[in-house]
Formats: structure tokens, C-alpha cells, sequence
């Protein structure tokens, strides 16, 4: 059954796969509110304690690209916050977020655990991602973002 928590995002990679190792869509979700924060200990999965890159205690959701049988999974379904496909720009670490995972227990070389499967994003609040040269990538506005100012082609490729 998938289960919703809301927070601050941190590293998404949910437009674009994360591909350091093995491929996954993820997201670290901080400052949850008491609901999530609930949810997330009742499924049994891992919070991860503040760190220098994370602000307050942290839970990890994240998808596989590849499925053991050689087909892909499904990417997760990223939103804006009235609920209009995400035009796939990056999200910038501080965005407030909306996260429906699915918890999955696991097994493996005689461990156990439980796991969070990513299936959708809701962005309520985008903070900017700024690359390496500390420039975003979209126009953007006090309080929130706006759609770019060419209008897309939805045949362009």
C-alpha cells in the first residue's frame, strides 16, 4: 500500500537517474512533518542521522532503473504542486516536496529489512538547482518558480 510523506528535498535524482553505481531514482527527504515522521517509523525504514549535507534526520526513497529479469521499472511520476507534469527540470536541494513511496521488506545474504520503492513527486515549493557554476537553469520568481518563457514543443525531441 503506498504511503505519502512530505519534507525537504535533498539530491533528487528523479528526473534523471542517479547513475554513481547502480542506477536509481532517489530522493532524501528531511525536515519531515510529524505525520511523516510517523509514517516513515511505522513502515521500519532507515532515518539517517543530520549531517553537513543534511539538515535534520533523513529517509532515502528510492527506485532501481533495472529489474532483475533485464526489463527497466518504472520512472517515478514527478508533479508540480497543481498537479501538471513536471517539465523535467532538476530540483534543487531545499525544495519542498510531496513523496509516495511504496514500503517493501527485503531480504538478502541473510539480512533483512525494509525498503521505500520511489512512485511519485509532488514539488510544492522549487528551490533552484544551481550547477557547479552556481547558475540555475529556469527562470524563477520570489516564493516559487515559472514556466519558462518559450512555450515547449510537445513533438520536439
Amino acid at each position: 500500500m503506498a504511503k505519502m510523506i512530505t519534507g525537504t528535498a535533498y539530491y533528487a535524482s528523479v528526473t534523471e537517474p542517479n547513475t554513481n553505481f547502480e542506477p536509481v531514482w532517489s530522493i532524501n527527504v528531511c525536515d519531515l512533518d510529524e505525520e511523516s515522521m510517523k509514517t516513515v517509523v511505522e513502515d521500519g525504514l532507515i532515518l539517517k542521522p543530520a549531517n553537513d549535507k543534511h539538515p535534520t534526520d533523513y529517509v532515502v526513497i528510492k527506485q532501481k532503473v533495472n529489474n532483475p529479469k533485464g526489463g527497466r521499472f518504472n520512472a517515478p511520476v514527478v508533479m508540480d504542486a497543481a498537479k501538471e507534469p513536471w517539465d523535467e527540470r532538476k530540483i534543487g536541494n531545499g525544495s519542498k516536496v510531496r513523496v509516495l513511496y511504496n514500503p517493501r521488506a527485503w531480504t538478502y545474504a541473510g539480512k533483512e529489512g525494509v525498503t521505500a520503492d520511489l512512485k511519485k513527486v509532488m514539488v510544492t515549493d522549487l528551490i533552484p538547482y544551481a550547477d557547479a557554476s552556481g547558475t540555475d537553469e529556469f527562470d524563477v520568481e520570489e516564493g516559487g518558480y515559472t514556466i519558462p518563457s518559450q512555450p515547449k514543443d510537445a513533438f520536439a525531441s
